[in-house]
Order: structure tokens, then sequence, then C-alpha cells
């Protein structure tokens, strides 16, 4: 819920993958890889561009069934490989911007495979948006399954 300072609590994520946390980090570091993952289930990602590098761009845009646009605009703040990556973005619908968004994610060798862990801060720009910001986490379940799909199309060779 958001405060009188427009910002929410943080959305806290985080997922083991039966992969080395390289193949997961590298799933993060294309835009072709992004394409297939990088929206909730039912949506699609037309465009997006990551220059995987502190100061590259991080833009992806998320398309809804009906044709509705969601540009995430935003650029690296921090990128280590295969550790780290840090990302700041403002979301716009309809051409303007909705929200903000601070997205830290870690990789961790894990049992057997690695563990990815998401954490988001947001500064809301529209109020409007503010309950759609609440049920980001149901999101990033349905963007975890995708990328868990996409993290073994790598491990079995499909991409680079």
């Amino acid at each position: 819920m958001a405060d009188t300072d427009n910002k929410m609590a943080p959305l806290l994520v985080s997922r083991w993958f039966a992969a080395p946390r390289m193949v997961v980090f590298q799933a993060w570091s294309t835009a072709e890889h992004i394409k297939r993952w990088f929206c909730p289930e039912g949506m699609t990602v037309p465009s997006a561009e990551a220059e995987c590098r502190a100061g590259g761009a991080f833009t992806v845009c998320m398309r809804a069934p009906d044709g509705q646009e969601f540009w995430s605009r935003g650029v690296f703040a921090e990128v280590a490989p295969p550790a780290r990556l840090v990302f700041h973005s403002t979301v716009e619908i309809g051409g303007v911007a909705r929200f903000s968004a601070r997205t830290v994610v870690d990789f961790s060798e894990a049992e057997g495979g690695a563990r990815m862990a998401v954490r988001q801060d947001f500064d809301i720009h529209d109020p409007a948006v503010g309950g759609a910001v609440d049920g980001a986490s149901e999101g990033w379940r349905s963007m975890l399954d995708r990328l868990e799909r996409e993290v073994a199309r790598i491990r079995d060779g499909g991409g680079a």
C-alpha cells in the first residue's frame, strides 16, 4: 500500500532454478532472451533492449491481449555477472509515466542449481496504478514461470 510519500512496500520474490547461476543471469542479459519471458502469461514482449552494462539501456514493451502497451524504460545501474543486476526504470502506460521502480536481482549458487532473489522498490506517480503495483507479486510469479522455461531452454542448448 502507498504511503504519503507515494512509496510502496518493497516487492520481494525469489525462485530456485535447476541451472547454474550464470545461465539464469544470461536469461536477463539480451533482448532476445527477455522477449521470451519478461511479461506475465497472456502478454507478449514485442520490443526489448538490454545493454547489459552499467549505464546501458533496459527497455521492455509488454503488450496485453487487447493491444495496450506497458513500456518500462530504464537503465542498468550495476552489472556484476553472474552475481547481481540493478536497474532503474519508469513504467509508461498510454505515454504517461505511472510509476518508477528500482530493481535489484541477486543470483547465488544453491544446491543443485541457482537461486535468484528480486527486490523492487516503487515510487508511484499516478495513484490510480497503486492497485496494479500491489498485485505485482502475482505478475512476477507468472513471469518467473516463464523465466524458468527460458532458463531450461538456454541450459539445454537452445540459446546463447
